[in-house]
């Protein structure tokens, strides 16, 4: 089978870090015998340069016919000037909006080596930081009414936001089934006390909570959350939040592990349209055409698509685990190396990511996975990963993305992790397929989105029968302990602390 990915390197240092990106994934299919194609387009500022257009048609008509996306970076001060049209961050809101992809997943972990590079001090992350940001990106103040106009006194500029039941319910019901797969906490960040549109966030919130009473809720106010990422960031499992309180807050979390570079993201949308990766960071025009650019947010991004879009488990945790090796021992880049170690270029750390993964796929198989992750979210039952969570492996997002569908497979409060089975060579994870052991109705985002599945009950109840069929759990619920008590409680709701 041949895997189609649409690269667009974008601007600034984005061509630098795909390039690497690309060399990486070049490396899984000449070792594991899988093909890749890749074909370029144009987006974002080069686009504009090229077309006057930052999303050209001939850009979007090559996603929509790709299996998935890789993204570098757009924008930069050369086109601040342009029209908002023709801005390069235009072009990025529309290829958003192309794919439907609504849910942009974020996680940010601090690997052990980097605890005391960063801006925190390793007591406040050297504890063991491994936090999923869930962020609706298809709605609110960035795709909402906007304009400018002209009065007496000079110009009046507005935006809007705007949100919907059914745009808050299906992201955050998203992030209910992934805590299912980690600590089962979720924590919901709105601006409830002054914001009409988190008002209705908050009640939909508490709604779709009653469909996860194994799942501990807890609402936060935006400015609160932003004050305990940096002085508390332990607390924090799922959190789900807005587009615009999403943006800020999932960048925050870059000073968490060490550097913006660091960090993948993965855009995961409607039924059939392809899902979108990408690093966390900008296009950095200060440092472009440096060769410093850090491009391991790009291939963790890439590690993403592996598991996300294509169902290679194996693949993406050679990749996975390749990072962590070099954040321990290098070589690299000038923004996360110790104090007098030699600084690699950014094309230096993709080859030896490159190098690395060829030695973990091309001798023998390693360890399979399945396709459930570790309760505990940090890969101690799937074999992801380290025992004591630490690292880039183990991402937990697969216990309910299903690759191919671009849907999820509920997962229940005390479903077992099923044994491992080797994966294929080649080929994707199907909703439906017997390897899966979940039935296409059980996994779509419709029977998601809508609670009851096939088989009548809601998503929090429904288990995977023998014969590949949902079926009603006759589990019993797990109450997740209150913190700091030794009392059960099925669910937290904290109250948000006032001002504005």
């Amino acid at each position: 089978m041949t895997y189609r990915i649409a690269v667009l390197p974008g601007d600034g240092i984005g061509p630098e870090v795909t390039r690497e990106a690309v060399r990486v994934l070049e490396a899984v299919g000449a070792a594991a015998g899988i093909r890749f194609e890749f074909a370029e387009a144009p987006v974002g500022g080069a686009a504009v340069d090229a077309t006057g257009d930052p999303f050209p048609p001939e850009t979007e008509q090559l996603c929509m016919a790709a299996d998935a996306i890789l993204l570098g970076a757009v924008g930069g001060p050369r086109w601040d000037r342009e029209p908002v049209p023709r801005r390069p961050e235009s072009g990025l809101l529309r290829l958003r909006k192309a794919v439907g992809a609504y849910a942009n997943l974020r996680p940010v972990r601090v690997h052990p080596a980097l605890a005391g590079r960063g801006p925190l001090r390793p007591e406040v992350v050297g504890g063991g930081v491994d936090i999923l940001i869930v962020r609706e990106l298809t709605g609110g103040l960035y795709y909402g009414e906007r304009g400018v106009q002209q009065e007496p006194f000079g110009e009046r500029a507005y935006d809007t936001m705007v949100y919907t039941t059914p745009e808050i319910e299906r992201i955050v019901r998203m992030a209910f089934q992934l805590a299912r797969g980690r600590r089962r906490r979720v924590i919901s960040v709105d601006k409830s006390n002054v914001l009409e549109t988190s008002r209705l966030w908050r009640r939909v919130t508490e709604a779709v909570a009653e469909d996860f009473p194994d799942v501990e809720l807890e609402h936060m106010l935006v400015d609160n959350a932003a004050m305990q990422l940096v002085r508390n960031p332990q607390r924090f499992d799922v959190l789900v939040t807005e587009n615009t309180f999403g943006d800020i807050l999932s960048d925050l979390g870059a000073a968490l592990a060490g550097s913006l570079g660091l960090l993948p993201s993965a855009s995961l949308g409607l039924p059939g349209r392809p899902p979108l990766f990408e690093p966390v960071h900008g296009s950095a025009p200060d440092i472009a055409g440096r060769g410093i650019a850090n491009p391991l947010g790009a291939i963790a991004s890439a590690a993403m698509m592996l598991r996300h879009a294509f169902g290679l488990q194996r693949e993406a945790q050679a990749v996975e685990e390749a990072i962590d090796d070099l954040l321990a021992a290098g070589p690299w880049t000038p923004d996360i190396a110790p104090p007098g170690a030699p600084v690699a270029s950014t094309e230096d750390v993709g080859r030896a990511i490159a190098r690395r993964v060829r030695e973990r796929l091309a001798p023998g198989p390693l360890e399979p996975l399945g396709p459930v992750a570790g309760r505990d979210g940090r890969g101690t039952q799937d074999g992801r990963g380290s025992q004591d969570g630490s690292g880039l492996a183990g991402d937990p997002v697969a216990a309910v993305w299903i690759a191919g569908e671009y849907g999820f497979r509920p997962l229940p409060p005390d479903e077992p992790a099923p044994p491992a089975a080797a994966p294929a060579a080649t080929g994707t994870v199907r909703a439906g397929d017997p390897a899966t052991g979940a039935s296409r109705d059980a996994m779509t985002p419709d029977a998601l989105a809508n609670g009851p599945t096939a088989a009548g009950g809601t998503a929090a109840d429904t288990a995977t029968g023998t014969n590949g069929t949902a079926t009603r759990s006759e589990s019993p619920v797990r109450t997740p302990a209150r913190r700091g008590t030794g009392a059960g409680t099925t669910r937290r709701r904290a109250r948000a602390r006032k001002g504005a």
